[in-house]
């Protein structure tokens, strides 16, 4: 009997190792800040840092995109950016604009690839056209030196404005300037008043007006600042804040009028082939 039960018990079936779920990471990409890091305060993750790591979109991007809840409340592309952006202690509102940019335009091409259609209406004839831009050809504005000025220890830049003389010091814009600016413009909106794009910019990037850091006496200076300065002091902005160079060459099929044009990023940015 001892033989038999040995027998049965060498003859049992071995169970089978449970399989562990197979389980998928989509590729990451890390995508060159036009910043380089430099305009991040120390505590940023990013001070210092020239690339950011962001993951490909997925199907669980595609839903972001998509949410008619996040469309109705503007939250699309902050939600898409603390998606797929790996370290977590990012916050996407804190990013720099021209960062923010280089961000999307690389998930854009990982995802749906460097062609992007659009349909612009002429400044002449006045006809919808539909224009094909070369994402990957984008380059990086913002780069040169301040000519006008200096850079500060604090990721600032001071201008000396021509007209009146007056030293501004002026921050590279975030996604939380942006917001607030959005903000703005539609409580103006709701209220009837008049939309101040221009006035509200300044209020968000300039940091001090001859050292002078008052908030009273910035917002005074912003609405007596003489037209000849106002421009020089957006020039300067633009020249040195760094940025994708989202300009490209308009071409009208129809009457043929040649203009340069800013890719706009419109709701079919990622969706438009």
């Amino acid at each position: 009997m001892a033989r038999n039960a040995a027998r049965l018990e060498q003859s049992q079936p071995t169970q089978p190792i449970p399989q562990q779920p197979l389980t998928y990471s989509p590729p990451t990409t890390h995508v060159n800040l036009p910043s380089g890091g430099e305009f991040y305060p120390p505590e940023h993750p990013l001070h210092g840092e020239d690339t950011i790591e962001v993951k490909h979109m997925t199907t669980r991007e595609e839903e972001v995109l998509t949410s008619q809840t996040l469309i109705q409340k503007g939250l699309v592309v902050e939600r898409l950016l603390e998606s797929v952006i790996l370290n977590k202690q990012i916050v996407p509102d804190s990013l720099l604009i021209g960062d923010k940019n280089a961000i999307l335009v690389a998930l854009r091409i990982d995802a749906y690839g460097a062609e992007y259609s659009v349909e612009l209406g002429c400044p002449t004839c006045g006809e919808t056209d539909t224009q094909k831009i070369d994402l990957s050809a984008l380059g990086v504005q913002g780069t040169q030196e301040n000519e006008e000025g200096e850079t500060t220890d604090n990721g600032t830049f001071l201008v000396a404005l021509p007209r009146t003389g007056a030293k501004v010091e002026i921050r590279p814009l975030t996604g939380h300037d942006e917001k607030q600016m959005s903000l703005a413009a539609k409580k103006a909106k709701k209220y009837g008043l008049e939309e101040r794009h221009i006035t509200s910019q300044y209020n968000q990037m300039i940091v001090s007006v001859n050292g002078d850091t008052n908030p009273i006496a910035i917002s005074s200076f912003i609405e007596n600042l003489p037209a000849f300065d106002s421009r020089a002091l957006r020039k300067a902005y633009k020249k040195i804040t760094p940025d994708l160079d989202m300009n490209f060459d308009f071409q009208c099929d129809l009457c043929g009028h040649e203009q340069g044009m800013e890719v706009p990023i419109t709701a079919n940015f990622f969706w438009a082939g």
